[in-house]
């Protein structure tokens, strides 16, 4: 164990997170970018068009909540959550073999996905059930839930934890840090809301407009699709890696984990 890892031990740096999650992202940016194009841009893109065109009807008086229309929602959501998992264990993947100075390709990356992606649909769907009930009872409690789990992706795949054991490591592992944690998911969401609106503007989307009519047109535009795409894609990107580089960051500074650990994740 390095001098330098010890003296960080303890002390979890957001500046680091950050700054490495930028890092990774510049040096895998055509991977990332293909990846995050295939499982979370275009089946984005594709639920939010027929989103748009089914609630056309709205407009013309036709609109009804009929079982097609909670189907094609159901399926559209259980495919979003599908290529999600794939996409987190491809890029936590892709993250901590970067971070130990090797180039992961999109085959390796997507195969690591594709073999996690049942425990993390498991994780993402107890997650969001959790944090939805604890919030029903108070929301600053149910925040506070989400930062001590906010790692379980990375639990599932790095440290093959499963489904209930990634719960329990991820608490260990942000045990005495969640405030800086909760102020980074803060930058984050900040983030995401200035990248949002960004992109409104730039496909010329207004919910202002006067009616129905209109705003289904916008959304159903070329442009506000394309927007869609790469904005979901940009999105993914940036989540799912700075996770995986949170985690990386927290061992190390909770565990004083150093490079040996990293070069046996996946060996």
């Amino acid at each position: 164990m390095t001098a330098d890892v010890m003296a960080e031990r303890g002390r979890l740096d957001i500046g680091r997170v950050i700054s490495e999650t930028l890092q990774v992202l510049r040096r895998n940016i055509v991977t990332f970018s293909i990846l995050g194009l295939l499982l979370a841009g275009l089946p984005m893109g594709i639920i939010t068009f027929i989103q748009a065109r089914t609630m056309g009807g709205l407009a013309t008086g036709k609109f009804s909540f009929s079982s097609g229309y909670f189907g094609a929602i159901g399926i559209g959501g259980l495919t979003a959550m599908i290529t999600n998992a794939i996409l987190q264990g491809a890029l936590i993947y892709a993250t901590v073999q970067d971070l130990n100075g090797r180039k992961a390709s999109v085959g390796d990356s997507l195969a690591t996905g594709l073999r996690n992606f049942l425990p993390l649909l498991g994780v993402t769907i107890l997650f969001a059930v959790a944090f939805v009930l604890s919030s029903l009872l108070l929301i600053f409690p149910a925040i506070m839930l989400a930062c001590a789990w906010c790692v379980v992706a990375p639990s599932v795949v790095a440290d093959r934890t499963g489904v209930f054991g990634a719960f329990g490591r991820s608490a260990e592992l942000t045990r005495g840090s969640r405030w800086p944690i909760f102020g980074l998911f803060v930058l984050l969401a900040v983030f995401f809301i200035v990248l949002g609106t960004v992109f409104n503007v730039l496909s010329g989307v207004s919910m202002m407009a006067a009616n129905p009519a209109a705003i289904v047109a916008q959304m159903t535009s070329p442009l506000f699709v394309i927007m869609g795409v790469i904005r979901q894609t940009i999105g993914a990107m940036i989540g799912s890696t700075l996770v995986a580089v949170l985690y990386v960051e927290l061992r190390r500074a909770r565990e004083g984990a150093g490079p040996q650990w990293l070069a046996d994740i996946f060996s």
